[in-house]
């Protein structure tokens, strides 16, 4: 029985002892500090990939060309973007073999890159309209950027063609009254557009086609593009567009003429 005591002891001994071992290490060693981890919040920004239409500033949209006169049988074609070396002279060939003259609003860097397809768009009838030097959404530019932009553009195409613009469409319909000021002091009648084909989309021939035809009416303005990317389809639609437009009695016509027409 005394054995029997006396390993008790012991045990008991050595618990206590082994017990403080672990108290003094707990207390020893250093707390493990959970920081819950950031969030990383993606730096990607949304980019305008082309036109789709903002709305003006109300107090600019009054003095915005959007359509022509809604009693006359009267529809103007517009081209965005170019010129191009590869879709713009289709463009102008089935215009030419139409007798059909249009609206090209030029982007200056591309103007700079191919004056002889300003030259012939000028002297095959067409009007060459400014769209920037580099395409930027002037609303969110400084007045001296947006006068770069503009002035830049409106040198290059006098040189082209030896014709001053006087429109001027801004990039994706956006336009305030810090661009209309600038547009004003060059004697620049900012045009924007009533029927969007979205053939930058590249939504087919056929789609091209209808979202003219379907919707065509008097004083229209329509959008196209011979620039900045694939516009296969667009010089696919395009006879098409001029035939269905003519056969339902609609005379195709410049911008400037088609707002000489409204007065």
């Amino acid at each position: 029985m005394k054995k029997i005591f006396l390993l008790l002891g012991i045990l008991v001994a050595c618990l206590a002892t082994w017990g403080s071992v672990i108290v003094a290490y707990a207390s020893n060693t250093p707390a493990v500090v959970l920081t819950p981890t950031p969030t990383v919040q993606s730096t990607a920004t949304v980019k305008i990939i082309d036109d789709k239409l903002a709305t003006p500033a109300p107090e600019v949209a009054q003095s915005v060309i959007f359509q022509g006169s809604s009693t006359k049988p009267e529809i103007a074609l517009t081209f965005d973007d170019g010129p191009n070396p590869v879709f713009t002279g289709p463009i102008l060939d089935i215009l030419g073999s139409n007798h059909v003259h249009a609206t090209f609003f030029c982007v200056g860097e591309n103007a700079r890159d191919y004056p002889e397809m300003v030259a012939r768009e000028n002297r095959e009838g067409n009007i060459v309209g400014n769209h920037t030097w580099d395409h930027a959404d002037l609303t969110q530019a400084s007045d001296t950027m947006i006068q770069n932009e503009l002035v830049d553009t409106n040198k290059v195409i006098q040189s082209d063609s030896g014709v001053a613009p006087v429109l001027f469409r801004p990039p994706y319909g956006a336009i305030n009254t810090a661009v209309k000021a600038q547009a004003q002091q060059l004697h620049l009648t900012p045009v924007l557009w009533n029927i969007d084909t979205q053939d930058w989309s590249r939504p087919g021939t056929d789609a091209i086609v209808h979202a003219v035809l379907d919707n065509a009416g008097n004083g229209d303005i329509v959008l196209m593009h011979d620039g900045g990317g694939d516009r296969s389809q667009t010089v696919a639609a395009l006879p098409q567009i001029i035939a269905g437009l003519q056969q339902r009695g609609f005379t195709l016509v410049t911008v400037p003429q088609l707002i000489n027409d409204m007065q």
